[in-house]
């Protein structure tokens, strides 16, 4: 089975996470393949890009198992990190308009993810949560510069030392998502969207997001490295390997 899958028409690229049985959980082979099909994709010139997950999740952040079992924790986050880092600035400097559909739970590195695309589409019943703190990581995936720097300090702070659940309507009006709708509609308004972004010109798309990158995102890739930097070393402690122990004795 592949843990993504990519299909193209219309000028419109649709990247799937399709891990459904882990809620899309990022391991090493799907962050691999996420990177390996943006790559793909930003070499057809899409319009747009769309990003979302298999069986009504979006992404439950990094994958805990193979952390767990990894010998060297912290040298398996570096090379996920780093994987993850460069899917993240591909999205922010292609071309394309990159929309996230999140369904079901965007958690971790997953909510990282869908704040680093242009356009986010929410399921009403869908949820987001930091998550870091819970096993004593800081963020990666861009979260610790793409959330302080959409909603603020103090609520940064808020949802990650806290570490609580953020409902799509919470979401919306901290402006962490674009549109909430039903479930059931979700398809309908992410084809709607496509349709409205697609009846304006789109030479304007690479200029408009280089402004939007250095205006709000400026330092993304440094602060990247710091992120993965960060999350490698509290990973390579031994404390890590007890947080995740005794979270997995509490599931």
């Amino acid at each position: 089975m592949d843990v993504v899958k990519k299909s193209f028409e219309d000028q419109v690229c649709t990247i799937t996470l399709n891990r459904p049985d882990k809620k899309n959980a990022m391991d090493s082979e799907l962050l691999l393949a996420l990177y390996d099909a943006l790559l793909e994709a930003d070499k057809q010139h899409p319009a747009v890009i769309v990003i979302r997950g298999a069986g009504k999740a979006f992404c439950a952040g990094g994958d805990l198992v193979e952390f767990n079992e990894s010998d060297n924790p912290g040298n398996r986050i570096d090379t996920m990190a780093d994987a993850l880092h460069k899917s993240i600035l591909l999205i922010r400097n292609t071309t394309a308009i990159v929309i996230a559909v999140v369904e079901g739970v965007a958690v971790g590195a997953g909510l990282g993810l869908s704040l680093a695309c242009d356009l986010t589409i929410a399921g009403a019943n869908a949820i987001m949560n930091m998550g870091y703190r819970r096993i004593g990581l800081t963020p990666d995936g861009g979260g610790s510069i793409f959330v302080p720097r959409l909603i603020g300090a103090k609520r940064f702070n808020e949802l990650y030392l806290l570490s609580r659940n953020v409902t799509m309507a919470e979401a919306k009006d901290l402006g962490l998502v674009n549109l909430v709708c039903d479930e059931d509609q979700v398809d309908q308004n992410l084809a709607a969207m496509i349709k409205d972004l697609r009846a304006l010109p789109m030479e304007t798309i690479k200029r408009f997001k280089d402004l939007v990158n250095n205006s709000l995102f400026f330092g993304l890739d440094t602060h990247l490295d710091r992120e993965k930097l960060y999350v490698s070393e509290l990973a390579a402690a031994p404390l890590f390997k007890e947080r995740l122990a005794a979270f997995f004795r509490k599931r």
